[in-house]
């Protein structure tokens, strides 16, 4: 069997520029950082999907937060559109959100904050946390 020779950018010549680089924002290294439970309508009552995470492995920069799908109101994709909301005191992180999808998450927060934060905190499995949800 022939041994495999690693081709590094210095064997093809290349630079890389600093354009060359994407930087990621704290909101998309944190939510890499710990597990996202997608949720749907059928579990929050929302037409878009509620993304609740938990603060991973290590601390997160951010508290305990809900991450909306806004267009598409499905899920996630790069160059989507979407934003958080704290569990805490709803403030507001990322891009716009329609005047009645805020409300329908603050509902939905307030009837599911227990099991949002010990979801958050790993406290709770991923099956057991959706058992817990109450739709709005």
């Amino acid at each position: 069997m022939r041994a495999r020779r690693v081709i590094t950018l210095s064997d093809l010549n290349y630079t890389i520029a600093p354009s060359d680089l994407v930087a990621l924002s704290d909101e998309e290294t944190d939510d890499e950082a710990g597990d996202m439970v997608s949720l749907t309508k059928r579990r929050t009552g929302i037409d878009n999907t509620i993304f609740a995470s938990t603060k991973g492995y290590v601390d997160s920069r951010h508290g305990p937060r809900i991450k909306i799908a806004v267009d598409p109101p499905k899920r996630l994709i790069a160059g989507g559109k979407s934003a958080s909301m704290s569990i805490g005191d709803y403030s507001m992180r990322g891009g716009y959100i329609p005047p009645a999808l805020v409300e329908q998450a603050k509902q939905f927060i307030e009837r599911n904050r227990a099991a949002l934060l010990a979801c958050w905190e790993g406290e709770i499995e991923t099956e057991d946390f959706i058992a817990r949800l109450e739709p709005i």
